[in-house]
């Protein structure tokens, strides 16, 4: 396959919650006119790169994109001789593997995204229960010890819960509160301390997200004894170029690997989507972002009964962006 033409289309978005997200949508367009979307959108102070470093790299590497021949064989050797930033590798590929590879209708569980203050979490809660939501990620680091807690007794015996802690709390606070809950009170608690080095001592099931790969390697994350799940944010790691060889990592330790988003807008979302159903991933993905999302670019996207519902490659619902 060889590709015509690459276009970007800027946007920049006001999220429901009051974030301000800015990032572009690709357009690849193949020699038989099939047009492949994907999106570029790193998230500010969280991304190791900025989106004017993503538009320079792109139009650096835009002649060798339209020279390569593209198969679905070659397709992840290519992109990693480009030498991408993340968030640029995970919008050029998955433009390209709607192309050369798009998934056929699935769905998969999919994890609700509680946050903000004490009273609009509850609101979320009664939304997404009356959706279908099973599973629900509560970030409690905006909240105090006691809200925290009472989120935790209102949602329990409603959710898996998935806690994230977001690095808010030094490790003998976080010891301490958590101790109030059985260990079988929540799916798992992602990233409970602020000092990673401490997570051996958490006694509940552990997630790492931040902490890996920027503070703690493979190797120490083999010697957390109560790791049950790795989190993988494509915009924030890459595409499945980054992730197959965690995928192999963690099934051989047991491991869950949850796809994550990084607030895109529903083209990335749906690509997440498609990325969990190529790797055959069954844990619910992190893609409770949708919901703050102020409109939708994308038709192929839908969440019923607390799924994801991934209808084939994007197709753009009108140009604007």
């Amino acid at each position: 396959m060889q590709i015509k033409s690459m276009t970007l289309h800027p946007y920049e978005i006001i999220l429901t919650h009051g974030l301000v997200r800015s990032g572009a949508l690709i357009q690849l367009i193949d020699e038989k006119a099939n047009c492949g979307w994907g999106e570029v959108a790193p998230l500010p102070n969280w991304s190791k790169e900025n989106l004017d470093e993503c538009f320079k790299q792109l139009d650096r590497q835009h002649q060798a994109l339209l020279q390569m021949d593209w198969t679905l064989l070659n397709c992840f050797e290519n992109l990693s001789q480009l030498g991408l930033l993340p968030s640029v590798e995970f919008g050029l590929e998955s433009a390209l593997l709607s192309l050369l590879a798009p998934v056929e209708s699935c769905s998969l569980p999919a994890c609700a995204l509680l946050m903000g203050s004490l009273p609009s979490i509850l609101d979320q809660a009664r939304m997404r229960r009356m959706e279908g939501y099973t599973s629900a990620k509560l970030k409690v680091s905006q909240l105090s010890f006691e809200e925290a807690r009472d989120a935790i007794e209102l949602l329990k015996d409603h959710f898996e819960l998935r806690i994230d802690v977001n690095r808010a709390w030094n490790t003998s606070d976080s010891i301490r509160f958590f101790e109030q809950f059985p260990l079988e009170t929540f799916d798992y608690v992602e990233e409970p301390f602020s000092n990673p080095h401490d997570l051996a001592l958490f006694p509940h099931p552990l997630a790492v997200d931040e902490s890996f790969p920027k503070n703690l390697s493979l190797e120490q994350l083999e010697s957390l004894p109560t790791l049950k799940a790795l989190i993988y944010k494509p915009t924030m790691q890459g595409g499945m170029c980054g992730c197959l060889p965690l995928l192999e990592w963690t099934v051989k330790r047991g491991i869950t690997l949850v796809l994550s988003s990084s607030f895109e807008t529903d083209v990335g979302l749906a690509h997440i989507g498609a990325m969990a159903c190529r790797l055959g991933l069954s844990s619910p993905i992190g893609v409770g972002t949708y919901h703050y999302l102020p409109a939708l670019f994308c038709a192929d996207l839908q969440f019923l009964n607390g799924k994801a519902h991934v209808l084939g490659k994007p197709v753009l619902k009108r140009p604007r962006v």
